[in-house]
């Protein structure tokens, strides 16, 4: 019996002349159904297939390449249609490379996956997606690298990243490059170093054609709103479906209104739809499989249009062991497991006094006793990959203990169980060997049509309601019918899928990569900074991890972050260069009883990829501003120079880079919530000018935030110039939070302007605060002049604290001057503490100068205290009224130029000259000549 038999137009064509050819007939009929007709057979003898619908598993290039569609859930790496390197990123040149890659020359339903050098990545476009499009996050290494756009063929203007930065004079890509009808991507790859191994290749996964389905069209005797006429209808879940398929092939592929691949011009009327219909439902008819109910049929695939619509129709049959026949031009497809037969007839309908031929076996060379059989595999990148043989080793017994294989290519079923499901089928069809040639009475006429099921009781041959089915059929002159019967059971597509289905091994497919290294034993604990005398001074954290040799290879440093554990807000950041040593005090920034979160990692040597750990929550230890109590000059000197390191430092992050980053994205998983956006661009050539408005509201049972942004941007080449507001409110069960953050630049060349303004109102369980930070920046060839100021309010249930900052700093060729004022004031049960400092410090980073002073009140042992204090070359004090300075203090002595003194407490007097001498100490005057 011959495996996938097809009733295809030879035999309706041969049927004319064999009713001539007397008692030749009924061996002319079994030659001309047996020819060409056995996917199986062909293999068993070697010949070619007419046409390879494997997968497109690599670009193709060039202008002769034949156009192409999709059907089904399919997967391609569709063709080149235009490239261009363009762009700068940093110092390299052309760092970006952008394709436009061809997937369907007529449009189709949508991009499911997409597949980035072997390996599946993730593909969740939405609305907010940039011009570039969506940013594949597996890609993002400092900031996006690769990003995807899809077109699904119904665009009606051309992509404007395209059109507006990927094209180039020598290049272009003008905005008349719609691609109507043509599905297509757009994929921007930017060079950076460990991302991509050559030129990254791509394979997408396409949701393909919309189809017409006549079993979803009740105007044919379907059910269901689809029409013929209104391609706007189509589509559902018959687009998946060989019989659909099949059918919309026959019917003629169209794109708006012009022929584009199939028949044309064929008549509903050569499809019987109630026929069809019926295939149509054996496809869709659900079978338990191993991940649950499936409908019993499938098929995707691409095809050319260069491609012969039998070679075509043929790669579909074989999804669902299917065949067709056409009978005065009327195309009927029977599939699957044997219908239920029409009539019956016996021994004795059987005209016996014409030719009758019968096969019991057929010859070794047609016998088969097992198959294997190639698909493409969605696990495996869709590479072709072979299904487990099935081997019977019952029939290779019966065949003289020989192993007589068909190896069948299923290029439109990427399915495994039901690869497996038609293999076994076909195996057990293909040994249904009895086949019979025999003339009929006229009544039997209007039923003998090839595919019908006829039923027969047969005494001589021992058939008892033997079901058999029509393979060919000739008309006599007297309207006698001559048939040929092949026996079949749907007994041989029974499938359990428990028992049946084998598992495939899916092999590992992607990129070989080197796991990112996490950082090992990363620990956070509260510390303070002391002075010499061993008093706490400062609150820190100590960060530790594992430092140990076989940890840290290829580790030349560990980089640090640390945010408010109630904000989120990172108010300091770092790195060591000694990831040996195992632990770093850090005191930057932080404020004494306060929650923070900390989170470190690695940094190699190489390119190669580190994980930040977990954020560690810690809360810094109690520590005030206070002082020691002052017993001698000795002391208060070294109090004063701790004092003046402390402001130095407290310059060095005063003056940290204050532009933040705005436009974050906004989350809304696991939440309820809404984007609205309104965007106006305009561009020509180099210039582009946009304003976007973005309100966005969020709501989830523990949160609500709302957020209003506004972006103004005006550019002309190197000229650029920004605007950026964002407004952000947001409460918790114990938080309110209120932001407000403008930031205006302004850049030319190298020369470059920007303010900054922050606000935040912040109220939560544990305290409040209130801060306000306003930033400007000039910059002319790295040459930079700064002013900021910061005014901080902050009050919890242990003390209230209020500080004001005023910076200036100036950098001319490594050459710079900073001044720093600050105010603040601490209330605390412990005491109440104010000071005022003013720092100054210039020169260049290997020799500056520093001067500056400070006064303050503090609380020492339950006393209040206070202090002045000075650092300068120069100290001098004057009424202003006179060229003389009544006090100096130069070069450590203390110069009085004019004294009232009431009562002196000295130990030693002596005159300038040295002649004169007295010591109160010990009750002498010396004068000396």
């Amino acid at each position: 019996m011959p495996l996938f038999t097809a009733i295809g137009t030879a035999v309706t064509a041969v049927s004319a002349w064999i009713g001539s050819l007397g008692t030749l007939g009924a061996f002319a009929l079994k030659t001309a159904v047996g020819v060409g007709l056995s996917l199986a057979a062909q293999a068993l003898a070697g010949k070619p297939k007419e046409q390879n619908f494997a997968l497109n598993g690599e670009l193709q290039g060039g202008g002769d390449l034949p156009r192409s569609f999709i059907l089904g859930k399919y997967a391609t790496a569709g063709s080149l249609v235009w490239a261009n390197a363009w762009g700068k990123s940093g110092d390299t040149p052309n760092s970006w490379l952008t394709q436009v890659i061809a997937l369907s020359d007529l449009p189709v339903k949508g991009l499911l996956e997409v597949w980035v050098d072997g390996e599946k990545v993730t593909y969740a476009p939405s609305g907010a997606d940039s011009i570039f499009g969506y940013s594949v996050p597996e890609y993002v290494k400092r900031g996006p690298n690769l990003y995807i756009k899809f077109y699904d063929g119904t665009q009606t203007v051309a992509d404007e990243a395209l059109v507006t930065r990927a094209a180039t004079a020598e290049r272009p890509w003008e905005a008349t490059r719609i691609g109507r009808g043509v599905a297509y991507v757009v994929v921007h790859a930017r060079v950076i170093d460990n991302m991509f191994n050559g030129f990254p290749s791509f394979r997408f996964v396409v949701d393909g054609l919309k189809l017409y389905d006549p079993s979803r069209d009740s105007s044919v005797g379907g059910a269901g709103t689809q029409r013929y006429d209104d391609p706007a209808t189509w589509g559902g879940d018959g687009d998946y479906l060989p019989a659909v398929q099949a059918y919309n092939l026959l019917r003629g592929l169209k794109y708006n209104g012009k022929w584009f691949y199939g028949l044309q011009n064929l008549s509903a009327a050569r499809l019987p739809t109630a026929d069809w219909i019926a295939q149509i439902n054996k496809c869709r008819q659900t079978i338990m499989g191993a991940s649950g109910l499936e409908p019993t049929y499938r098929s995707a695939g691409e095809i050319q249009i260069d491609a012969p619509l039998s070679s075509a129709i043929e790669a579909l049959l074989s999804a669902c062991q299917g065949r067709i026949s056409e009978v005065g031009g009327v195309y009927r497809i029977h599939l699957g497991a044997p219908d239920l037969p029409s009539i019956g007839f016996t021994d004795g309908d059987i005209l016996s006094t014409e030719e009758q031929e019968f096969t019991p076996f057929v010859g070794l060379a047609d016998t088969i006793n097992g198959i294997s059989a190639t698909y493409p595999s969605p696990k495996d990148n869709w590479a072709v990959v072979t299904a487990p043989p099935l081997y019977r080793s019952d029939l290779e017994a019966l065949d003289g203990n020989r192993r007589l294989m068909a190896d069948v290519p299923f290029d439109f079923v990427p399915y495994p169980e039901q690869v497996q499901r038609l293999m076994k089928s076909a195996l057990e069809e293909a040994r249904r060997f009895r086949r019979h040639t025999l003339v009929l009475p006229p009544r039997f006429w209007a039923y003998a049509v090839p595919g019908a099921i006829f039923v027969w009781n047969s005494e001589r041959n021992g058939y008892i309601d033997k079901l058999m089915r029509i393979d060919g059929v000739v008309d006599r002159a007297n309207l006698d019918v001559m048939i040929d019967i092949t026996e079949v059971d749907p007994a041989d597509y029974d499938w359990d899928s428990a028992t049946d289905f084998q598992p495939p091994v899916d092999g590992a497919v992607g990129p070989i990569r080197v796991g990112p290294q996490t950082i090992v034993d990363w620990f956070a604990s509260p510390d303070v900074v002391k002075d010499n005398n061993g008093v706490s001074r400062r609150p820190a954290i100590r960060l530790s991890w594992d430092g140990s040799d076989e940890r840290i290879i290829d580790v030349i440093g560990v980089e640090f972050e640390v945010r408010n554990a109630t904000s989120l807000e990172i108010v300091y950041s770092g790195r060591t260069d000694q990831p040996n040593v195992g632990s770093l005090l850090i005191s930057q920034g932080l404020v004494a009883n306060v929650t923070y979160g900390v989170r470190g990692r690695y940094i190699p040597r190489s390119e190669r990829e580190t994980l930040w750990s977990n954020w560690l929550n810690v809360t810094t230890p109690n520590v005030l501003i206070t002082d020691v109590y002052i017993e001698e000059l000795a002391q208060a000197g070294q109090d004063v120079g701790n004092r003046f390191k402390e402001l130095q430092q407290e310059m060095d992050e005063f003056f940290r880079p204050r532009l933040v980053e705005l436009l974050d994205a906004f989350s809304l998983e696991g939440a309820v919530g809404q984007i609205e956006r309104q965007r106006i661009v305009a561009s020509l050539g180099d210039a582009l000018a946009q304003i976007t408005e973005e309100r966005r509201v969020r709501v989830s049972e523990n949160e609500a935030t709302a957020q209003f942004l506004r972006f103004l941007q005006s550019s002309l080449g190197t000229t650029n110039a920004r605007l950026i507001t964002e407004e952000t409110t947001r409460a918790t069960a114990d938080t309110a939070l209120s932001s407000q953050i403008t930031q205006l630049t302004a850049e030319t060349g190298s020369n470059a302007a920007a303010i900054q303004l922050e606000a935040t109102a912040r109220a939560d369980a544990d305290g409040a605060l209130s801060s306000r930070i306003t930033s400007l920046d000039a910059e002319v060839d790295g040459n930079l002049a700064r002013l900021i100021q910061e005014e901080t309010a902050r009050a919890d249930g242990d003390s209230a604290n209020a500080t004001s900052i005023n910076g200036v700093s100036a950098d001319f060729n490594g050459r710079f001057a900073q001044g720093l004022v600050k105010f603040e004031a601490v209330a605390a049960p412990e005491g109440v503490d104010a000071r005022f400092s003013v720092l100054l410090r210039a020169g260049t980073s290997q020799s500056f100068k520093v001067s500056g002073f400070y006064v303050e009140l503090y609380t020492e042992g339950g006393v209040q205290k206070s202090r002045m204090a000075v650092q300068a070359d120069q100290f001098l004090v004057t009424s202003g009224n006179s060229r003389h300075y009544p006090m100096v203090f130069e070069n450590g002595e203390l110069k009085l130029a004019i004294a009232n003194i009431g009562t002196v407490n000295a130990g030693l007097l002596q005159s300038l000259n040295g002649k004169m001498k007295i010591d109160l100490n010990n009750g002498t005057i010396e004068i000396f000549s």
